[in-house]
């Protein structure tokens, strides 16, 4: 007989203990040979505590053959000998409420039925543990268990006809699109590699192929020379053509048919604009103003979405710096691209969900019904990590065309425009069971121009350092001030623009200028001052009032 075995163990995705052997156990060992292999050990209950087997040598004959005859795999089987209150999963370090438990004190030995005198509360749990589960004892005070170590299998594991998987400490049966794509997994496919034996190269779109091509070119990932090939080498090529049935497979129909939603339905982006909370009259943000569906192959549906939600969808607020026209969106473009890429790519296509955008004034929310990979951390996102797309396929597409990176770095991307737009990094939601929703949060520069206004956010600002907020601003001023900034913004070349900055920079924090103001503005010379007011004045940006040498130039209303 083998050394005891003294390590301490949790019951955790790997370790299950049980107190005595059961065919329907057969079950978890089908689970842990389908998913990272496990070990189960019987003769041990639920806190560690060895209670012993009554016959460890027939369960060492019979269990073997049975896992073979059932399952098919053979198994690591290893009978071991301790003491009575030994406790394998806190070995010395035993909780005092682990100890202090009536069937661990049995288990001990410390209770038994014949002990308890008849009135004592405790002796009808301890009659029913002797009657249910017995602990066996040999007379030199040792107890047997058996170790069954079960290997996780390359190939998928099923007992009488079904398919099990291990999460978390439970057991999952496998039913419906789940064991569809195990299976797939488990043979090295994935479910847009699958072939699609009536599918042909002649009813792919060609304008999305030469939409692939220019993007892999500009984005070097293709030479010039990749222009003129033939549409069969290229798909071969992106590996979209299954050598076993030279078929198309389902991602060169997702990325290239007019129509993918024949393949998969929901193979599209719904995109709606979402009413702010009472703006029917009633405390509730679930009303939509307006929608649209984005449809096509996806290797232009991204282009599309993305370039209808940043010209209907949201709407630029303006800003000035000097005389520069600046344009603030709730949330940097090239952020949001990268997650609507993420999206394509993860998405379960299978289910039949399209991807859901809901734009509201101060965020915008994506969800995608695709299962969030179990070796990542969704708290270490923007950490190094590798990776693990859900379809394969369709990344190494986009990969291809320069739209992703392989390396698991598109997070890496996000962070760097939010970075650089000063917004704040998207949120995500991750559901165990499926679907995983992002949340882009408007920046407050952009809440408080949409609220305010540049008028507003630029006098909050400048009242800040008095410890005071003017809500008297003259609206007809800042009309006047924005119309002057537009106009010189358009009209002046930069090198005016670079000259003129200190006047016009004066005129919007008051409604005139004198000649002898602009000379100490901008250290000219009044000879020279009078030619950047000229160029106003023809602008019609301002007006001279009053004689030559005691001229006012007041901004135009």
């Amino acid at each position: 007989m083998n050394e005891p075995k003294k390590n301490s163990y949790q019951e955790s995705q790997t370790i299950e203990w049980k107190w005595s052997w059961q065919d329907d156990y057969l079950k978890w060992i089908c689970g842990y040979a389908n998913t990272e292999g496990g070990t189960i050990y019987i003769g041990v209950n639920d806190d560690g505590y060895v209670v012993g087997l009554k016959d460890s040598k027939a369960l060492l004959e019979s269990v073997p053959n049975k896992i073979r005859d059932k399952l098919g795999i053979l198994v690591s089987i290893h009978v071991y000998s301790d003491r009575i209150g030994t406790n394998l999963r806190y070995k010395n370090a035993i909780p005092k409420n682990i100890e202090e438990k009536l069937v661990n004190q049995y288990a001990c030995g410390l209770l038994s039925s014949k002990a308890l005198s008849k009135n004592d509360k405790r002796i009808k749990t301890i009659v029913n543990l002797e009657k249910d589960n017995p602990i066996y004892v040999s007379d030199d005070g040792l107890m047997t268990y058996i170790e069954i170590k079960v290997p996780e299998y390359p190939f998928a594991i099923s007992c009488d006809g079904k398919y099990y998987k291990r999460s978390g400490s439970t057991l999952h049966e496998l039913n419906g699109l789940e064991l569809q794509n195990f299976l797939l997994t488990k043979a090295g496919l994935s479910w847009d590699s699958v072939p699609l034996p009536n599918a042909r190269i002649e009813e792919l779109d060609h304008t999305a192929i030469e939409t692939f091509k220019k993007k892999a070119i500009s984005n070097g990932r293709a030479s010039e020379n990749d222009r003129d090939i033939p549409d069969e080498v290229l798909l071969n090529d992106l590996k979209l053509i299954d050598k076993n049935t030279n078929s198309l497979t389902r991602a060169a129909m997702m990325m290239f048919y007019p129509d993918p939603e024949q393949y998969a339905i929901g193979a599209y982006i719904k995109i709606a604009y979402f009413a702010p909370a009472g703006a029917y009259g009633q405390n509730k943000i679930d009303d939509i103003i307006y929608s649209d569906d984005v449809h096509g192959p996806l290797m232009t549906q991204v282009d599309k979405a993305m370039d209808l939600i940043y010209t209907k969808y949201l709407k630029a607020l303006i800003s000035y710096d000097g005389l520069q026209r600046i344009e603030t969106f709730m949330w940097p473009r090239e952020a949001f691209r990268e997650v609507l890429l993420n999206a394509v790519n993860h998405k379960a296509y299978e289910t039949g969900i399209p991807i859901q955008i809901r734009i509201y004034d101060d965020k915008i929310v994506i969800w995608n019904d695709g299962k969030w990979p179990e070796m990542i951390d969704v708290s270490k996102i923007y950490d190094r990590h590798p990776s693990l797309p859900h379809n394969p396929l369709l990344a190494n597409v986009f990969y291809r065309s320069g739209e992703i990176e392989s390396w698991g770095s598109g997070f890496d991307k996000i962070k760097s425009e939010c970075d650089k737009a000063e917004a704040p990094y998207p949120v995500l939601n991750v559901n165990e069971k499926g679907g995983v929703e992002v949340e882009c949060r408007a920046s407050e520069f952009y809440l408080d121009l949409l609220k305010n206004g540049r008028f507003g956010v630029r006098e909050s600002e400048q009242n800040k350092s008095h410890g005071q907020i003017n809500n008297n601003q003259n609206p007809k001023a800042e009309a006047s001030v924005q119309r002057m900034l537009e106009i010189c913004s358009k009209e002046l070349t930069d090198k005016e623009k670079k000259k003129m900055l200190p006047i016009v920079e004066y005129l919007e924090e008051h409604d005139e200028i004198t000649g002898q103001q602009a000379v100490e503005l901008t250290g000219k010379v009044l000879s020279t001052v009078l030619r950047y007011i000229s160029r106003l004045e023809e602008l019609d940006v301002i007006e001279k009032v009053g004689a030559t040498k005691l001229a006012i130039y007041k901004r135009k209303k």
